[in-house]
Formats: structure tokens, sequence, C-alpha cells
């Protein structure tokens, strides 16, 4: 797991679904795992919502959310995530305007290149935050320390998680 120490509540901040709905994705809430990911139809990106996907029957098991943002528009995200999660367990979240507002108060926005940054932060139902994973350009996190954050949102032990069985192809 990245070395993070825990932050404290963000100001409440929702954003528009894949789905046309609000969700929140910083401050108090249900808990959440908010993975910051460059752009929909990437290699990168698609495999990384498979192997979260594969994630998301312990994260419901949880009480924890899956959201991955990304400065693409809710229509982009929800035609990608049709194909990316056939499961429907991960939530698609637009940053796209005002363009990557939600990233940049993550710490999570590439200015030159106008596109969100790997960056992962597990979110406590109290609002409290902690940086959980992040990679550089091209390549993808590691689905454990999803696992891990996933487990650190509903404040369980995270020592037992067991992600051996994740088996995704990257399209």
């Amino acid at each position: 797991m990245t070395n993070s120490k825990v932050l404290p509540a963000d100001e409440s901040r929702t954003a528009m679904t894949h789905r046309g709905d609000r969700v929140r994705v910083l401050g108090a809430g249900t808990p959440r795992l908010v993975v910051f990911v460059p752009a929909a139809f990437t290699p990168v990106c698609a495999g990384e919502v498979g192997e979260l996907a594969a994630l998301a029957s312990r994260a419901e098991v949880l009480g924890v959310r899956i959201l991955v943002v990304s400065c693409d528009a809710a229509a982009t995200l929800a035609a990608w995530l049709r194909d990316a999660d056939p499961t429907g367990g991960v939530t698609g979240v637009s940053d796209h305007w005002p363009h990557g507002e939600l990233a940049r108060l993550c710490d999570a926005f590439d200015e030159d290149a106008g596109v969100a940054l790997r960056r992962t932060w597990a979110i406590r139902a109290d609002g409290t935050r902690k940086l959980v994973a992040s990679s550089a350009p091209g390549l993808p996190r590691d689905a454990a320390e999803h696992a891990r954050g996933i487990e650190w949102a509903a404040g369980t032990p995270t020592e037992s998680t067991d992600v051996s069985d994740l088996r995704v192809e990257t399209r």
C-alpha cells in the first residue's frame, strides 16, 4: 500500500455519474474507493476497471462504493463502462466540468495533459481519506492495493485481503 498519512475530511463534493445521478465523492458519507483514471477507452484503464469489478462484491459486503473518476463526460463513461464493467459494480464519475476539479482537489491532475493521474484514495464514512495507490503514466496500479484500500475505507483489518484469484484481461 502506498505509504500515506490520513487526511482530515474534505468539504463535501458531489459529481455526475455515468448513470446520470450525482454521487458524493469527497466529504463524510458512504465509505468509498475513489480511483482516478486518465481516460476511458484506454487499455490500462480498462484493465484496472476489470480488476475493480472483480473487487466489487467484497466492497459491497463492506459497504464501500467504488468510484472511477475521469475527466471524460458522463456519456463517454457510460458507453465505456457498459463493456469495461459488465458487473455494474463500479460507478463512473465525470470530472469533466469544471474540468479536473475533483482531481485537482485530490492532487491527482496532470495540468499539462489535462487528465487525471493514476491515484486512488480510500475515504472512510467520517470523510477522512488516505492515498492507497498510485502509479506512473501508462502503468496500472496493483489490484492488491485497491483491495486493501477497500478494507481501510470500511475500517476493517487489511492483512488478510487476498486478491490472488483476480484474473483480468486487458482489452
